[in-house]
Order: C-alpha cells, then structure tokens, then sequence
C-alpha cells in the first residue's frame, strides 16, 4: 500500500511508541488521526506539529474501556477524513498483578482496552471499506505467559487469536498482523532512581543487547503497511528475547 493520502487511526498516538509511529506515518504524507484517552495536552501538541509541518492531523479522544466511546472513534475518523485505511491498535492497559491481586476491575478493564476495542474498530472500519484494500496492525507482547501481568496477558494472548480470525475474515481485501514487542521503553511506572538499573537488566536479557527503540517498532509497522502479500502473522520486535525465553 502507498500510504501518501492515506487515512491512519493510530490509537495512544498522543505519547510512547503510538507517537513515534504516527509520526513516522506522518512523515510518509499520510493523514493522522491521533487517538489519546488523557493524555490532552501532548496530543495536541503532537497534531500541531504535524499540521505546522505541512502534514494533516487530527485529535480523537476516546477511552477504549467504554464500548461506546470505542463505537463512535471509526466514525468519527471518517466523517473528518471521509475514510480510514489503516488502523494501528496501539493503546494497552499494562499492569503487574498476579491472578490473586486481579480483581473483577482489572479484568473487565484489560479485555476491553487490549481486546474488545481493537475488535470493535476492526469490524466499524472492514464496513466502511466495504471490501477495498486495507491494513489493520495490532500491538502485542512477545511473552503473554507472565504470572505477574495475569489479566494484561491473556488479553493480549487474546489479541493474538483475534489477529488470525480477522485476517481470515476480512481477506483478500484488509490484511491484518500484529507486532510483538519485547524490551522497548521502560514502564512509565518505573522509578527515576531505577531507570539505568532496569534498563540493563532488561537489556541483559536480549541476544542483541539492548533495549529496541520505538523508531524500530514504527520501522516494522512501515514495512507491514508496505507489503501486500503479508497477513495474519506475528512479527516479533523483540531483540531476540523469545530464543532466551526471560
């Protein structure tokens, strides 16, 4: 697909990784919808500097644990764009729980922001394609067995099982992968004092290293958009730390 004029919904574009791939779509001419559910000022900053750079930008807020909320984000995207051709399902609830410290909450939550809503705007945006060609790329985790991510892994496992059955779906016209990240970015959660600590410890981990950078996450996605003749795969960004298995 050549994205120049394309319409793109990249969902937690407004921070983090969802930034840096809007940003490098962007940069390759095609229309941004920038999704965020709080993050209100960094988003709007971020639109503006795609707009002042001579892009097309635009702000949707949505919290993805609503149905509603997630119901009316594809239409939105198109009454402003008039069309979406590609969705990155960026957004995730991460938290570390084990199964005894997961209530009804959390569970409810992560199926609905990991799961629900990545389903729910595939399914709003394969009718208004109405058969064309598309792209749909999901976000996920290299590793999804962790005890201590209990509910954030079986949703994205989850995620992972959706990925194929869309890409069974919808084809030939929208072809739908996901990405599965290892060690990009340390926790937001992380604590400044601890940061050079974890990041070796995480980096320790990966054949190659290192912790990966969000540019090389964009960088796949790119390449996932490009190719037409890729579908219901697993893409792994991870440094090699699935051979490690740690």
């Amino acid at each position: 697909m050549e994205l120049k004029g394309k319409v793109v919904l990249v969902t937690g574009a407004g921070v983090r990784v969802g930034k840096v791939i809007a940003s490098r779509l962007a940069d390759a001419d095609a229309r941004i919808a920038v999704h965020y559910r709080s993050s209100a000022e960094e988003a709007r900053r971020f639109v503006d500097e795609i707009n002042d750079g001579g892009g097309e930008a635009d702000l949707f807020r949505a919290d993805l644990a609503d149905r509603r909320q997630v119901a009316a984000l594809v239409p939105a995207v198109v009454e402003r764009f008039g069309g979406l051709d590609v969705l990155v399902n960026n957004a995730s609830v991460f938290r570390d729980r084990w199964l005894s410290d997961t209530t009804d909450e959390d569970w409810d939550e992560n199926l609905a922001v990991n799961l629900t809503a990545p389903f729910v705007l595939a399914r709003a945006m394969s009718e208004r394609l109405g058969g064309r060609p598309g792209k749909i790329i999901n976000l996920t985790d290299w590793k999804t067995t962790r005890p201590k991510r209990f509910a954030y892994g079986v949703s994205k496992a989850a995620l992972g099982g959706l990925t194929r059955s869309l890409a069974a779906a919808l084809a030939p016209g929208i072809q739908v992968n996901e990405v599965a990240l290892g060690a990009i970015l340390l926790p937001v959660t992380a604590e400044p004092d601890e940061d050079e600590a974890l990041a070796a410890k995480l980096a320790s981990r990966t054949p190659l290293g290192r912790l990966g950078t969000p540019e090389e996450v964009a960088h796949m996605i790119m390449t996932l958009i490009e190719n037409d003749y890729i579908t219901g795969e697993t893409i792994y960004v991870d440094g090699g730390q699935r051979l490690s298995g740690t």
